[in-house]
């Protein structure tokens, strides 16, 4: 079975896999990875990269790991926090979002049988990441986040890359939150 975790920074995802590991048995794969340190050094804001050149790194980033994914799939259960449909969804500039569905279409991923998306409004999860840590250049920017959350809400509907989209709403405690998703596990 392989899961996959998305919503915009500050929804729950880290949180979530965390207490899902507790109940299920998988293996956890989380972008970006530290392959591409240019990555993180955009996010932390001590390098910019241009908006083609940004997105194409992330696809880059989670294309290296098809391999690694495959082996793991053949092995048990992947949860995995982020994959393309981020890349697709925090892609605002440089590149529609129908280019970026477009190109991710054409490179053949492997697909999910389950995608999980957590929902919550820009603002809590703002608040929720100032709690955290100091934001990095998307979590400090809550207008970007509307854009972020829009695009994923788009993606669940048009059940892009996967026909089973969970949509998740991320405001409730963390025990609803958990519920929801054991449900939508169960189902597979």
């Amino acid at each position: 079975m392989f899961v996959l975790f998305e919503g915009g920074d500050g929804t729950g995802k880290s949180t979530l896999i965390d207490k899902l590991n507790k109940k299920f048995d998988f293996t956890l794969f989380r972008y970006p990875t530290d392959k591409f340190p240019m990555l993180r050094d955009h996010l932390d804001k001590r390098l910019t990269l241009n908006s083609k050149s940004l997105f194409l790194t992330f696809l880059a980033d989670i294309a290296n790991e098809q391999n690694r994914l495959e082996l793991a799939l053949g092995e048990g259960n992947v949860f995995m926090d982020r994959y393309v449909l981020s890349t697709i969804a925090y892609e605002n500039e440089g590149v529609s979002f129908n280019d970026a569905k477009e190109v991710v279409s054409r490179m053949d991923f492997i697909q999910p049988d389950l995608v999980v998306l957590l929902d919550l409004e820009p603002e809590e999860a703002h608040r929720r990441k100032k709690g955290q840590k100091s934001p990095d250049r998307y979590e400090s920017d809550i207008e970007f986040l509307k854009k972020v959350r829009k695009n994923f809400l788009k993606l669940s509907r048009e059940k892009f890359l996967c026909r089973n989209w969970k949509v998740i709403d991320a405001s409730q405690p963390l025990s609803g939150v958990f519920e929801d998703a054991v449900t939508a596990l169960s189902g597979l």
